[in-house]
């Protein structure tokens, strides 16, 4: 989308930079060890990834900016096993070398999907044996989050509690749970932001 490759340029600001700190901490809590295998799904800059780095063994990037991903791969080139694929899962298929993973993680990254209950079932199909996926999005909204939806790339607008834990049954997760994890002001109102965890 061009929307994001104009954005690559500038992402790293202050307030994204501290947004992902928050989903990070939020994330460490669920986790049941460290020395993961973890894919970024929608991993834009890698902010997220940052933040979680210190329980990361083996890192995966996904995302189908090719100058978000420059971003990315500048920020772990300390890291022996670091790779990342330009590619949008929904119409290409996975590198077969891609490998599983004991934890996925995606960040504002599911409203930007067609298919989201499609896309969560492709990773969930590579995780390790009791692996989690964690999805960050905007809780249901009324569509005014965004400026420009349509040339922003935005298909939903937010997700609800009662959508997301069907997705969970119909793909036959083992658990299910999901919170308000913080709140991004704007436009003079609050919109909240969910993290469901999903595992097997």
């Amino acid at each position: 989308m061009n929307h994001f490759k104009e954005a690559a340029k500038t992402w790293d600001q202050g307030p994204t930079i501290n947004r992902n700190k928050v989903f990070a901490e939020s994330i460490e809590k669920h986790l049941q060890r460290g020395n993961l295998s973890l894919l970024d799904f929608g991993c834009g800059t890698g902010l997220l990834s940052q933040f979680l780095e210190s329980k990361i063994s083996n890192l995966v990037g996904i995302d189908p900016t090719l100058e978000m991903l420059d971003q990315f791969k500048s920020k772990f080139t300390h890291l022996n096993s670091v790779r990342s694929f330009a590619l949008n899962i929904e119409t290409e298929s996975l590198p077969k070398d891609i490998g599983r993973f004991d934890v996925v993680v995606s960040a504002m990254a599911f409203h930007h999907l067609d298919q989201p209950l499609k896309a969560l079932g492709i990773l969930k199909g590579l995780l390790n044996p009791e692996g989690q996926i964690f999805v960050i999005d905007l809780d249901q909204e009324d569509g005014s989050f965004h400026p420009d939806n349509k040339g922003m790339g935005v298909k939903h607008f937010g997700f609800s509690a009662d959508e997301q834990r069907m997705w969970s049954s119909e793909l036959g997760f083992k658990s299910f749970t999901r919170e308000i994890i913080h709140h991004i002001s704007k436009n003079e109102r609050e919109y909240g932001v969910a993290l469901s965890l999903y595992q097997i």
